[in-house]
């Protein structure tokens, strides 16, 4: 069993909000549930179904919102060593 994966499970009920004070190379990946990302100073929405994942590629805060009970990974793929690059 991957314990950096088991430390990497973030749970959010629907309408909970995450914040990241700096997300730049943390790669989000939806396990159950939808999630909604905002980026600041950012006017694209990103949206994530189960299954998806999304590499935050810009700097500054950054909001995980839950649409509806979900789960996912947060993982640092910039440097933490945590996933391999993909």
């Amino acid at each position: 069993m991957n314990v950096d994966l088991i430390a990497a499970r973030r749970h959010l009920d629907k309408g909970d909000v995450m914040r990241l004070t700096h997300g730049a190379g943390r790669r989000i990946e939806s396990l159950h549930g939808s999630l909604w990302i905002t980026l600041d100073h950012d006017l694209r929405d990103i949206v994530l179904d189960a299954g998806e994942g999304y590499t935050v590629d810009g700097p500054g805060p950054v909001l995980v919102s839950a649409l509806d009970d979900a789960s996912f990974l947060l993982l640092d793929v910039d440097g933490g060593g945590r996933t391999p690059h993909h």
